[in-house]
């Protein structure tokens, strides 16, 4: 059995689909992932014997799916480089990104990207290097990203990203303080028709977008915030943040003002709460501030110190 193959088992409910294909919808498949087991090397057993897709299950029947290998694109070139894991089983694998690296290529860009060291990592793994971005973090954003390792890990997790079972918490460090301390900032972010890279407020064809914020910690002129997203819009806290008067300290595109305390936007992605899609398990991750946001933090300190 090649290495990078996956195994999936269950045990057959009362309640469950009794024919493997409708079972397998049933659990999530997708029509591609079916496609793929019977045409590229998956294959299905009940009970440890062979069988196919029309075969009639019952309950207490034992499946076991061994996924094709998915094909790695060529589009991403395996580069070394540090990988921070946070987690990893043989469904995900969740990774600390550091600022100044970008998520995945652009087209036209050869640059080390997240996704080209982690294809690295997993290729001297001797594993699947087929590579399935789950979440992202902007270039300047620091913190957790979530890699599936499979299509199927992957189409479960995109399942359940914005709801209560894929929570994502950042810190961000902002000029001056929010009134109220906490609240839900729930503005529709658009395209900006005079950059087509950034992002701003638009009433008429934006997209709903909400984030929960509360102060953690207030200094003379800024303050210390945990927020949770309840969407996934590009640059959703930096926009929404500096949408109600209080832009990220270091993020110049948005707060059009160069800050030599910080050489990049103050945002981190430091927690993660996921329902293991597969395993069912609370997964509770966590990712320290980063050096340049703890000395920001030590900065700012110092400052409110001096006013007391």
């Amino acid at each position: 059995m090649n290495k990078s193959s996956r195994f999936l088992k269950f045990t057959i409910d009362n309640d469950d689909k009794k024919t493997i294909r409708k079972f397998l919808v049933q659990h999530k498949f997708s029509s591609s992932q079916l496609h793929n087991i019977k045409n590229k090397g998956g294959l299905i057993f009940v009970n440890h014997k062979q069988r196919h897709f029309d075969f009639k299950i019952k309950t207490g029947d034992q499946i076991l799916v061994v996924m094709s290998v998915d094909e790695p694109s060529d589009l991403i070139v395996p580069m070394k480089g540090a990988v921070d894991i946070i987690y990893e089983d043989s469904y995900l694998l969740v990774v600390n990104k550091p600022p100044g690296i970008a998520s995945l290529p652009a087209k036209a860009m050869d640059s080390k990207t997240m996704a080209n060291v982690v294809k690295s990592y997993l290729i001297d793994k001797k594993e699947n290097s087929s590579i399935h971005l789950v979440t992202r973090l902007d270039r300047n954003t620091s913190g957790l990203m979530v890699f599936a390792k499979t299509s199927y890990a992957h189409s479960l997790l995109d399942q359940i990203l914005h709801t209560e079972d894929f929570q994502k918490f950042y810190l961000a460090m902002v000029y001056g303080q929010l009134q109220p301390a906490e609240g839900m900032i729930d503005l529709p972010i658009g395209i900006d028709p005079q950059a087509f890279y950034m992002r701003n407020i638009d009433y008429q064809t934006g997209k709903e977008s909400r984030t929960v914020y509360k102060t953690v910690e207030k200094y003379a002129n800024a303050s210390l915030l945990k927020l949770k997203l309840l969407t996934g819009r590009t640059h959703q806290i930096r926009v929404h943040l500096t949408a109600v008067g209080h832009p990220i300290i270091g993020d110049d595109m948005y707060s059009k003002k160069i800050d030599p305390r910080m050489k990049r936007q103050a945002l981190h992605c430091y927690r993660l709460n996921i329902i293991h899609p597969v395993t069912k398990e609370l997964l509770k991750l966590k990712a320290p501030l980063p050096k340049d946001m703890v000395m920001l933090k030590s900065v700012l300190r110092g400052e409110r110190n001096g006013r007391e």
